[in-house]
């Protein structure tokens, strides 16, 4: 009796133990996802499946604007996952590049814009990507 007993609080204590290390772990996983799309500092929720928003008489694409360092190979990098980026080494932009940063603009008027937006703010070196407003 006193086996038994000892075995399922052995199987008790295991199984709580499991419990309490798989949400950890699927939640650090969620706590990344979501510091990648933490770097997207605009709506996406208002934004069509063709990049555009607004009422149906005046639909607009979103354009954004990010920093990337100003070296070929970021710069190589953002133009193949985004075809509608347009560099600009030494612009400032609203969000304030560097000046060993490349101000990049790009717009959600793409096929698969979101996945862009995406693969773009898992990059390590992007820190924010923010809505740009032609003034």
């Amino acid at each position: 009796m006193k086996v038994t007993v000892f075995l399922l609080a052995q199987r008790l204590i295991i199984s709580a133990l499991v419990m309490l290390t798989a949400p950890t772990a699927c939640f650090s996983q969620q706590a990344e996802q979501a510091h990648d799309a933490g770097k997207i500092k605009f709506r996406l929720d208002d934004i069509r499946a063709d990049g555009l928003r607004g009422p149906a008489d005046g639909l607009v694409a979103v354009s954004y604007e990010f920093c990337v360092p100003a070296d070929a190979a970021s710069i190589a990098e953002v133009k193949r996952l985004d075809p509608s980026v347009q560099i600009s080494p030494g612009a400032r932009g609203r969000v304030g590049c560097k000046v060993d940063q490349a101000l990049c603009i790009g717009n959600t008027h793409q096929k698969g814009w979101r996945g862009v937006l995406e693969k773009l703010a898992a990059l390590a070196y992007v820190k924010e990507i923010r809505e740009c407003f032609f003034d």
